[in-house]
């Protein structure tokens, strides 16, 4: 009864599902050729300045379905293990955290045509899930929030396209 005439005490925040982190971006190539440049040149626009353990001197590269990062001095770390892929379409991955102890998260990468005959467009759509309750995810999710529109910008220009 004591909160008869008064406003009821607000409930504490439940911590529960934190949302996915996303990015997209659509560049002006088909899908295969799409797929290439993510896949297998990935060297050639990862932005290390932005995410790496050894900094802009690192090499990454998908290989032995792993994403990994080699330092300037043939030492490697491993930022994700790749779970599936279906080549044109999707490449799913578990996620490490890198440096740190975070647990691991999930990201999937789609590419889907959305450009007609002679004019080739394929949308990369960027999905970072699987983090902890919001007491849990902060700082670290916040940080992939900027990665991956970044990231995905760095591709885009790689592609030729214009942002």
């Amino acid at each position: 009864m004591s909160d008869l005439f008064s406003h009821p005490t607000p409930e504490p925040p439940r911590e529960g599902p934190v949302g996915d982190v996303r990015a997209d971006v659509t560049v002006p190539a088909d899908r295969t050729h799409a797929w290439a440049g993510f896949s297998d040149h990935i060297h050639l626009w990862w932005p290390a300045s932005l995410l790496s353990v050894w900094g802009s001197g690192s090499f990454f590269d998908l290989e032995s379905n792993a994403l990994v990062e080699t330092s300037p001095e043939d030492e490697e770390t491993v930022w994700a293990e790749v779970t599936g892929s279906t080549p044109d379409a999707s490449l799913e991955l578990i996620w490490r955290h890198r440096p740190g102890t975070a647990p691991s998260t999930s990201v999937t990468i789609t590419f889907s045509e959305v450009g007609g005959f002679g004019d080739p467009r394929t949308a990369v759509a960027v999905r970072h899930g699987g983090w902890e309750p919001v007491a849990g995810a902060g700082e670290l999710r916040r940080r992939y929030e900027e990665f991956w529109p970044e990231a995905l910008s760095h591709y885009a220009r790689f592609m030729g396209g214009a942002l």
